[in-house]
């Protein structure tokens, strides 16, 4: 799924899901009893997404529109407003809270100076609609960062993510985990480096991440350290499940990615007591506010900081401790369903009450 709207249908209390684009030519489909539409196939062209949103939204009437997708957020809003169905938009990056990200760049290329043209237009459309949706943020530094820059209202909702721990849990094993696609702004060869300079401890360091970069640089990478550094080993991707039950049973995580939105990997950690080091990026100064971890910002500070908790047992099962505190009290299911279902019926509330005067 490369994207996902929900609707809250006021048919049935179950919600619908939208994907703009379906990989495998089905229409639709159901997992785990939620029903997941796709608005297009692979090779369809981009107006059928739109085409579609419109005839679904229309014949189901939702209450409220919830969209997740920049790229595509000035069509999806204008759709809706026609329909009268107030949008929720949800920031899951960084970048969707930047209007001049891109440029135009010249070219003698006219095609490709006309994309570039393009690009930017499109940015600036979308973040226009952001001032003409209701907005709810993945971290408080979106909702900041909106508010004083550029006067759009937000509301901060953390991301939640299923506690397994108790299940999954049993004695905590000698090995630090990566975990994230790997691809450029991932930067999974940092992590590769940490490794290296561990090569003779008694710590297995252990990489989780689908390969998604166009060069295969990275997969050349992994496949020598594992050549070279037997504490380091690459497992591939997996499920969130699987990701559960190898850092419920693993002392330290690592993140070494840019600054983006707001990790799962990050929640995944801290409810399995995993200690936290990350070289570049603190969503909201967690980490270092609720010492929970370290926030390195470079690569010597992190080798240091990471010999610091592999060398001190009772400092690293007290920051565990501390981060299973942190993410029970801030990314339970429960508690954040609550309050989007709070900012929803308020804005539901609001729509209906515009609609009868």
């Amino acid at each position: 799924m490369l994207a996902f709207s929900k609707i809250f249908s006021q048919k049935r209390p179950s919600n619908l899901f939208l994907a703009l684009q379906g990989l495998l030519g089905k229409k639709q489909e159901e997992t785990d009893g939620v029903k997941i539409y796709y608005l297009s196939n692979k090779d369809d062209h981009k107006l059928k997404i739109f085409i579609n949103f419109y005839k679904l939204l229309k014949k189901e009437k939702p209450n409220i529109c919830y969209i997740r997708i920049f790229r595509y957020a000035f069509f999806l809003n204008k759709i809706s407003k026609f329909l009268k169905i107030p949008v929720v938009f949800n920031t899951s990056h960084i970048n969707d809270c930047q209007p001049d990200l891109e440029k135009i760049k010249f070219s003698f290329n006219f095609l490709k100076f006309l994309k570039s043209i393009r690009i930017v237009i499109q940015r600036h459309l979308n973040f226009h609609a952001l001032r003409k949706m209701n907005i709810i943020t993945i971290n408080k530094y979106h909702a900041k960062l909106l508010g004083e820059k550029y006067n759009i209202k937000a509301i901060p909702i953390y991301n939640s993510m299923e506690d397994n721990y108790d299940e999954n849990q049993s004695e905590k094993k000698k090995q630090i985990v990566w975990i994230n696609n790997i691809k450029g702004r991932k930067r999974p060869e940092a992590f590769i480096w940490l490794a290296n300079q561990f090569k003779k401890s008694d710590y297995k360091f252990l990489m989780i991440g689908n390969l998604q970069s166009d060069d295969d640089c990275y997969e050349k990478m992994i496949k020598e350290c594992e050549n070279q550094n037997r504490n380091f080993r690459y497992l591939g991707g997996k499920t969130s499940e699987e990701v559960d039950k190898i850092l419920a049973v693993s002392e330290i995580f690592v993140n070494t990615c840019a600054p983006e939105g707001f990790g799962n990997n990050f929640i995944q950690a801290w409810f399995n007591k995993c200690p936290t080091i990350t070289l570049s990026f603190d969503p909201d100064n967690i980490i270092k506010n609720n010492q929970i971890g370290f926030h390195s910002r470079n690569q010597k500070q992190m080798e240091k900081d990471l010999r610091k908790l592999m060398d001190d047992n009772n400092l690293r099962t007290t920051t565990g401790e501390r981060a299973r505190k942190y993410a029970l009290e801030n990314h339970s299911i429960i508690n954040n369903v609550k309050k989007y279902e709070k900012e929803f019926n308020k804005i539901i509330y609001a729509s209906n009450n515009k609609k009868n005067k």
